[in-house]
């Protein structure tokens, strides 16, 4: 491993230390804003797509309902929309059959022939025997939120605009692929009322979406589809808008997503989240973002591949990004399917487990990298942690000679057999880049409880895209994140409360995470100019 703390780093420092791939011309590209604006969007309010080596799955909406289906067409081939919604504002296109590594023209027409908008290239993955050269990841966590007014001077989330910029900030790298791990909605509506902010969300926040949630009707229900799409319009079109049109995108869920925090009180439990939250994180993603795309070393019969309304192959909640031979990702969902059964709890289903375990064996792909909305090493006390870390508030530290209200040994059980496999690879390195933090952090693991580490396992948090000041950790647990006293680790860049983003080159001798960070009061027009914080090389394992 080798990193690089960056404070006055270069411009030819920095084409250097990314793998020689960070070309002049990318670097002085326009952001995804101005280049939006030769780009016609027409009737289209955003696009997210998805792909593997031969479909493409993409979510679409429009500014108003189409009364008819429009039709996709991929250089040539016709393929008609399928509506999600009961209004016919949102639609899906499925496109299957498509051959491997090509870029392919799509339009978008109504039922009639005319255009909705601007034609615009995506490309499929290699052929998954194929041997690319180069991979680039854009990854994040936690883009969500609504940034309503200030409580005493602090933000919740991060000012829309902000947000928008450092998106255009990362996608002017021009990467491959995205990664948005977790927590693309902030809308948690019991644990928000166990705060003492809980007036000010109801009175101030609230109301600019509509009527409360009716939770005796699913929110696609008509009592509260208005409020609903309102929500998440601001927080995933709002945000996303057009701009990843062209970039095949990969969006894991976690606990927020479920419309909640994850909790344990002597009022409230809410992990795993109950039906509510999971049929509307469901609904959430019919709408707004793709299902992961079926792949050959992937289950079919994994927990959320069961979904009659989902495409077919498809699973909500377990992913794989494979590009040909030079990487595989492992994506995985900690919260959904978490139980409580003491020492024999698990996070994960043990299908799931054995399928992450047998992946992580297979060492088939030069480079392999797990993808969890649970993070790996570090703790802040809360209950959804791998870890038994609690916040002692007389201390204000953590601590685990005290019992951590509702969370079981067997969560951990499942993390040690988990990392040990990651750590046992013998041609590969051992990496995990992680969601749900709310920091930017680096460094390697070499010891995990009583287990010592084949070789060390690097572990990244790619950044934070939304989080505003009452949601670091600092503010809202009186505490600074750090890693877990079960952990033994060497900390590259230790968890820095800033929002930001990470830039992932892949190619066959090594993995470079290019980690960027800001925050307020910082101006905002930094963000087009602002320089890495750490690159971080992780050599392949030989």
């Amino acid at each position: 491993m080798k990193t690089k703390q960056v404070n006055s780093l270069n411009r030819r420092e920095f084409l250097e230390v990314s793998a020689g791939t960070l070309a002049a011309s990318v670097i002085g590209l326009p952001s995804a804003v101005d280049s939006e604006s030769n780009w016609n969007q027409g009737q289209i309010v955003h696009i997210i797509p998805t792909s593997n080596h031969e479909r493409f799955l993409i979510k679409a909406s429009f500014k108003s309902p189409q009364t008819a289906p429009p039709i996709l067409t991929v250089s040539g081939k016709p393929v008609s929309g399928f509506q999600t919604d009961p209004r016919g504002r949102f639609w899906r296109f499925d496109v299957a059959s498509l051959e491997p590594g090509t870029q392919y023209e799509l339009r978008l027409t109504d039922s009639g022939g005319s255009p909705l908008c601007d034609a615009w290239p995506l490309k499929t993955m290699p052929a998954p025997d194929s041997i690319p050269e180069h991979l680039r990841i854009l990854a994040y966590t936690c883009a969500g939120g609504y940034d309503g007014p200030p409580l005493n001077g602090k933000s919740f989330f991060l000012d829309m605009t902000a947000r928008r910029k450092l998106l255009a900030r990362a996608l002017s790298f021009q990467p491959d692929v995205l990664i948005a791990n977790g927590d693309h909605i902030y809308w948690d509506i019991e644990t928000s009322q166990n705060k003492p902010f809980a007036k000010f969300t109801q009175g101030v926040l609230w109301p600019k979406f509509g009527q409360p949630l009716d939770t005796s009707v699913p929110m696609l229900h008509p009592r509260n589809l208005a409020t609903f799409t309102a929500i998440c319009d601001y927080q995933i079109p709002g945000l996303y808008g057009t701009a990843l049109r062209s970039t095949p995108s990969f969006f894991l869920t976690d606990d927020h997503d479920n419309f909640e925090n994850d909790e344990f009180d002597a009022k409230v439990a809410t992990m795993p989240p109950d039906n509510y939250g999971t049929v509307g994180a469901e609904q959430t993603q019919r709408l707004y973002y793709p299902e992961f795309l079926p792949d050959r070393n992937r289950p079919e019969w994994l927990s959320g591949g069961d979904k009659a309304w989902a495409p077919t192959g498809t699973n909500i909640t377990y992913g794989t990004l494979r590009y040909g031979k030079l990487m595989e990702v492992v994506l995985y969902d900690c919260r959904r399917y978490a139980d409580y059964k003491g020492e024999h709890a698990k996070i994960l289903p043990q299908w799931t487990e054995a399928w992450l375990i047998a992946r992580t064996a297979a060492q088939d792909t030069t480079h392999f990298m797990h993808a969890p909305s649970l993070p790996f090493a570090f703790s802040s006390g809360k209950l959804g942690d791998w870890y038994p870390d609690f916040v002692d508030v007389q201390l204000k530290r953590l601590v685990v000679f005290e019992e951590k209200p509702g969370w079981q040994r067997g969560w951990f059980a499942q993390h040690q057999r988990l990392i040990e496999a990651i750590s046992n690879q013998t041609n590969r390195s051992s990496v995990i880049v992680q969601g749900d933090f709310h920091a930017s952090t680096a460094g390697e693991i070499h010891r995990s409880g009583e287990l010592k580490m084949a070789q060390p396992v690097h572990v990244v948090t790619a950044g934070t895209l939304g989080t505003g000041d009452l949601v670091y950790p600092s503010a809202f647990r009186n505490i600074a994140s750090t890693p877990s006293q079960l952990i033994g680790m060497d900390q590259a860049l230790t968890p820095t409360e800033k929002n930001g983003f990470s830039i992932i080159d892949v190619i066959p001798d090594k993995l470079t995470f290019t980690m960027f960070t800001w925050r307020p009061p910082q101006p905002v027009e930094e963000i087009d100019t602002m320089k890495p914080v750490l690159v971080y090389e992780v050599p392949r394992h030989k």
